[in-house]
């Protein structure tokens, strides 16, 4: 049985996939070596890693919204973060010395997340978040949109790759990010329900999935995902045989950062082995500043590392 991780970004802009890819699996496979010197490396070989890809489609959407991009100054910013958290050593992320290290970081501000927490539930109540998010995160507005082409789109780029794996009788560990998080809840609930994908999953091995940054635990959230209408354990996805959801201290998007809670149904009806919660402090530096939600800051954490070394076998 091959191994195969499948990797799906987030929203907002995006540089080319070429670029983007050798970041992250550049991020994932640093930590890992640098964690487990020993044999690391030679099981990460082992594994084949994809990158399902839909920044062309949100690129092109934010530019229509009026939204400017510097690819090149972007792409150039990336490596120099990655460049910066490569230096760090595996105790240097970890407890005090970690939260010491995030703190040190130049425009380090928990606002944002503050700001979430605070308007999460009244917000939600008052129908008044989805007015926000279609200002902060439109991307993430327009996937809802049914009257879009762009929710089903953005979905097929990870479909793709996860219909053949699966088909393959492949091993898949499936690391999602941000606004990808809910792609991938999507798919995954489709895959458990969907008439065409019956073949698919009688013969299927469950997977294990990793969520960082993840806004699945936010109650506007909740209420857009595949099977949200849906009654009992009909709601949820049922081909997942793990659940780390990672999230990292000040993060914004994911403000309400336990995810067991909202899908104990799912551990309950024996849909899913485990949810696992875990914080982490995200050393990652954009344009200057602290970004707690930086995926690459995310993958190159010792957390990520330990999960992924030990799904490798």
């Amino acid at each position: 049985m091959a191994k195969k991780i499948i990797i799906i970004h987030g929203r907002s802009f995006k540089p080319p996939v070429e670029r983007l890819r050798d970041s992250w699996i550049g991020a994932l496979s640093h930590g890992v070596e640098r964690d487990f010197p020993a044999d690391g490396q030679a099981k990460l070989s082992k594994a084949s890693i994809d990158l399902a890809y839909y920044g062309n489609l949100s690129n092109e959407f934010l530019r229509n919204a009026g939204k400017t991009y510097d690819s090149e100054q972007d792409s150039l910013d990336r490596e120099k973060c990655l460049s910066k958290l490569m230096e760090y050593k595996k105790e240097d992320f970890l407890l005090e010395r970690g939260k010491d290290n995030y703190s040190n970081l130049p425009g380090k501000t928990a606002l944002k997340e503050f700001a979430a927490d605070v308007l999460s539930v009244p917000a939600h109540l008052f129908r008044l978040q989805e007015t926000i998010v279609k200002s902060v995160a439109p991307d993430m507005r327009q996937y809802w949109n049914v009257d879009s082409e762009f929710g089903s789109s953005v979905r097929w780029t990870l479909t793709e790759p996860m219909v053949k794996a699966l088909k393959a009788g492949d091993d898949v560990l499936l690391i999602a990010h941000s606004l990808g998080t809910m792609i991938a809840f999507d798919v995954l609930w489709k895959f458990s329900y969907y008439g065409e994908y019956r073949e698919l999953r009688e013969s299927i091995k469950p997977l294990h999935w990793i969520t960082l940054g993840s806004p699945l635990g936010d109650e506007l959230v909740k209420d857009k995902l595949k099977g949200a209408s849906a009654r009992g354990v009909r709601k949820y996805p049922k081909i997942v045989d793990r659940w780390d959801n990672i999230a990292a201290e000040d993060d914004y998007i994911s403000h309400d950062q336990t995810i067991a809670d909202d899908f104990s149904d799912m551990v309950e009806a024996n849909l899913t082995s485990s949810i696992v919660d875990r914080r982490i402090y995200n050393l990652a530096v954009r344009h200057g500043d602290s970004n707690p939600h930086h995926g690459a800051g995310y993958l190159i954490h010792p957390t990520v590392s330990k999960i992924v070394y030990d799904w490798l076998g």
